[in-house]
């Protein structure tokens, strides 16, 4: 049994050459996931040509609307009909339970006065939040147990009427919601929920029927207008732009493709925007820099899509080998979002449910390992690559883009996991596996 030996955070780690576990899901293509409305679905497409792949469940989910991937790793997708947020194991689409629901066994409800849930997101500091298309407010929730919190934005609170289901949190903290029936996104402020302002609105941007909300990350932000069956381009500070992707009607042709109410917008590894047609039951592709219609990605029904309503591209990262629990109570969990494409450059991982404050690193190796250190386990063998040293925040979370151009090639299979202090001793987080594409 041959031992090599590696350095992290100035401790020296012994790793098993050959030791492995057992590995749940499989590297490859990264994934487009897709909520439909009418069909009560919640389906999987192989990113890199829309051939459908997976149909989740068999669950209750009826009215499917917005989803996120949690810090546990699963995925949590919103059944309006029902009232509830259902969980989901993102890579078999297995029903894990209700996330969010009331037990009807007892007299309180245990959503916290959730009607109609229609988008999710998690916060910076580990909490779910969920809007309530009927009750025009924002309730939070616990981002482990969906155990309910407070109402984060208040019903009505500057005019918003009927949060729709591509909420999201801006680079500056800032929680921004479509607001369907008065044709605005309103900010709230990310501390405590209060209202900022209209961030846009018709008529100066032409917005009609707002249903997503995305950040580029490049300084633009995308919002899909589905009364005007558009995509606005904005600025991060609320600026209209353009309508990017839009029908000229002194032309013979539609140049959207036939885009039939805009509902769901992505960006795609290439940097192409993927856009839901609830009209068409399409997602249809279009080049991000001129707003010229690609192509139809998933093709009318596939899957049996009916009325798609959200879409999120993931990489298809494989969990294996979980964390032991650590001083906060909980075992720390390591996801990753973005993109397996090395050409893209935009992975990132996340630490969830680690101790506050504690300083730790990320780090990968090319195989798997199993050898006890500290109070967890090490994962990853071979020679390790430390990335900088993290602080996790005050509620235990940490996020890391990893560097992939010019650092990992095409082809290559890493494994990754997170060493943080804990108390006196340390700990590790579960470990991902991944093969990384052009």
């Amino acid at each position: 049994m041959t031992l090599t030996t590696s350095l992290v955070v100035g401790l020296s780690i012994s790793t098993v050459a050959g030791s492995a576990s057992a590995l749940q899901g499989h590297p490859g293509t990264d994934e487009l996931l897709v909520s439909a409305f009418s069909s009560n679905s919640f389906t999987r497409y192989a990113s890199g040509d829309g051939e459908f792949e997976l149909a989740f469940g068999p669950s209750p989910l009826a009215g499917t609307l917005g989803a996120a991937l949690g810090p546990d790793g699963a995925v949590h997708v919103c059944s309006e009909t029902t009232n509830e947020v259902l969980r989901f194991d993102v890579l078999t689409g297995t029903f894990l339970g209700p996330f969010i629901a009331d037990d009807p066994g007892t007299p309180g409800d245990e959503t916290g006065g959730l009607a109609g849930p229609s988008g999710i997101v998690f916060g910076p500091d580990g909490m779910a939040y969920v809007a309530s298309f009927n009750s025009d407010a924002v309730l939070r929730y616990d981002g482990r147990t969906g155990a309910f919190d407070s109402v984060f934005v208040q019903p009505n609170a500057g005019g918003l009427n009927g949060p729709d289901a591509g909420l999201a949190f801006g680079p500056n903290g800032d929680l921004y919601v479509p607001s369907f029936w008065t044709d605005h996104v309103k900010r709230f402020a990310g501390s405590g929920g209060t209202f900022v302002e209209n961030f846009t609105s018709f008529p100066a941007s032409g917005l009609v029927r707002p249903r997503t909300v995305l950040f580029a990350g490049d300084g633009l932000v995308y919002v899909t207008s589905e009364g005007s069956h558009e995509v606005l381009e904005l600025t991060e500070a609320g600026v209209f732009l353009r309508a990017l992707v839009t029908d000229d009607p002194g032309t013979p042709v539609d140049e959207t493709g036939g885009l039939d109410g805009p509902t769901g917008v992505a960006i795609g590894p290439a940097g192409d925007l993927y856009v839901a047609s609830i009209g068409t039951d399409e997602v249809l592709r279009y080049d991000r820099s001129s707003g010229d219609f690609v192509a139809v990605f998933v093709a009318a029904g596939s899957g049996g899509i009916d009325a798609p309503t959200f879409l999120a591209f993931r990489p298809r990262a494989g969990s294996y080998c979980p964390g032991a629990p650590n001083s906060s109570g909980l075992d720390g969990i390591l996801v990753a979002s973005g993109f397996t494409s090395v050409a893209a450059d935009r992975f990132t991982l996340r630490a969830s449910f680690c101790p506050a404050g504690e300083t730790g690193v990320f780090f990968h190796g090319p195989r798997e390992a199993l050898q006890p250190l500290g109070a967890g386990t090490l994962c990853v063998g071979g020679d390790l690559v430390r990335l900088s040293p993290v602080q996790l925040n005050g509620a235990g979370f940490v996020e890391l883009a990893v560097p992939l151009g010019g650092v990992l090639a095409p082809g290559t299979t890493r494994h990754f996991q997170f060493w943080y202090r804990d108390g006196g001793t340390s700990n590790l987080t579960n470990a991902l596996r991944t093969t990384f594409q052009p």
